[in-house]
This record gives structure tokens, C-alpha cells and sequence, in this order.
């Protein structure tokens, strides 16, 4: 209240005490909210203000996701290589059909299900990165390794983005579009600004040239259309769904 000095504290025993409670409980335990809110689509409508406990799905208050994960050890060839044609047409059929979900799912309140409907977010995800990486000889933290998990999440949202505005041509933008229309052609952007940095040393070129292709896509289609829906992609931890899905 008088703005005198109570405590001082150590920044970085204080930053690890956060991560081994976040580590601890096996939650996060922390959210950079200003990284967050700045890449949100749909920011003239409400900001973020938090995630589900898992911390994967972040949107506006009261909505709902529906997720589904492609495992990438099945786009692996036995040659080493990543068939990306294949990883597209997936991404295709999955976005599809997500989309047709929202309106044949059942919401916990009327303003979750008022919500999803207005903003239709949708999750697709990938699973079994680690695997991926192994299989082709590459370490998991290196940068190698994290350009693989850029270039392939460029391709799976840039292609989820482009279908998504496909399909405005004929069932129309989400009905919160018109009104976050800037600011959400404006994340796009931001999105395939990031897709024309993947450096082609460290990933294969045509990893590179799909991820590129597909935001240009998601970004010129989008301002010609609007988009479906206010979110296409989600990864979530896929723990007990990798069970399921032979990872």
C-alpha cells in the first residue's frame, strides 16, 4: 500500500522452484500470457485468459476443442524419408471431418456450445514426434531436431488454415470472423512469416517448400474467404491417445 519494499527475492531460485512445482505435479506451471494474447485470432472478441489444465487449448473463456492427433511414424517411409503428400491429404480429411463435429457434439453449458459454434475451434494434433526423431538418427533436443517439429507443425496448421478457408466458400466464415478479421489475417501472416525462416540446412527442402506453400496458401485464401474456423490445431499431450494409436 505504500509501495515500500516487503521482500526481495533470488529471480532464479525462485524461477526453479516454479518448474520443479510445475514439474512435480506434472501441470504446467507457467503461461506467457503476453506471447499468448499476441498470437490470438480472435482478440477483439475477449482475450485469453487461461488453458485447459493440460495447457495445449488456448482460446476464449467457455469454449470447447475437439481433438484429434496423426501419428507421424506412419508418414515415414522406409527409405527415411517423410511423405508429405500423404501428411497433407491426412491434415485434409481430419480438418473435414473435425469441422462436421461441432455441430453433431453435445457441450457441457449453452454458452460452451453458443461459443464453439460462433468460433468452431478446432485441434488437430500429431503424436509420436520423439519416435520420429529417433527412427531418423536425430537427437530430440537439438537443432535438428526442433527444426523437423517447426517445418512439420508448419505444414499441419498451414494446410488445417487453407482447408479451413475452403470450406468458408460454401458454408461461410465463423460467425465471430468478420468482427477479429484483421487481427486474425494479421496471425496468419505472422504464422507464414515464421514458415519463410525454416532453415533448409537442418530439414529436408521439401519439408521446407510444403510448410512455405501451405501458409502462402492459408494466408491468400483466408483474406479471399474469411476462414471457418478461429483455430484449426492443438497439441496435446497425447499420454493415453499414443496408447491407442500404436506409438
Amino acid at each position: 500500500t505504500t509501495g515500500e519494499v516487503v521482500e526481495t527475492l533470488d529471480a532464479k531460485d525462485l524461477w526453479d522452484k516454479v518448474a520443479e512445482a510445475a514439474w512435480a505435479c506434472a501441470d504446467p506451471g507457467v503461461q506467457y500470457d503476453t506471447t499468448i494474447n499476441d498470437w490470438h485470432t480472435c482478440p477483439n472478441t475477449d482475450r485469453i485468459n487461461a488453458s485447459n489444465p493440460c495447457s495445449e487449448y488456448m482460446f476464449l473463456d467457455d469454449t470447447a476443442c475437439n481433438l484429434a492427433s496423426l501419428n507421424l511414424v506412419k508418414f515415414l517411409r522406409a527409405d527415411g524419408s517423410f511423405d508429405v503428400e500423404a501428411y497433407r491429404k491426412a491434415c485434409r480429411v481430419f480438418i473435414v471431418a473435425q469441422e462436421i463435429l461441432v455441430d453433431l457434439s453435445s457441450y457441457p453449458t449453452e454458452e460452451i456450445a453458443k461459443n464453439s459454434h460462433d468460433y468452431r475451434p478446432l485441434g488437430l494434433g500429431y503424436a509420436n514426434l520423439g519416435t520420429l526423431l529417433m527412427l531418423t538418427g536425430i537427437p530430440y533436443d537439438s537443432d535438428r531436431g526442433r527444426a523437423w517439429a517447426g517445418a512439420l507443425t508448419a505444414i499441419m496448421c498451414g494446410t488445417a488454415y487453407s482447408v479451413s478457408a475452403e470450406e468458408a466458400v460454401s458454408l461461410g466464415a465463423f460467425p465471430g470472423f468478420a468482427k477479429n478479421r484483421e487481427s486474425m489475417l494479421k496471425v496468419i501472416g505472422k504464422h507464414r512469416e515464421a514458415a519463410m525462416k525454416l532453415d533448409g540446412d537442418l530439414v529436408p527442402s521439401d519439408l521446407v517448400s510444403a510448410a512455405q506453400s501451405s501458409w502462402n496458401e492459408a494466408l491468400s485464401l483466408g483474406e479471399k474467404n474469411g476462414y471457418r474456423n478461429a483455430q484449426v490445431t492443438v497439441l496435446a499431450p497425447t499420454g493415453t491417445i499414443g496408447l491407442l494409436m500404436d506409438c
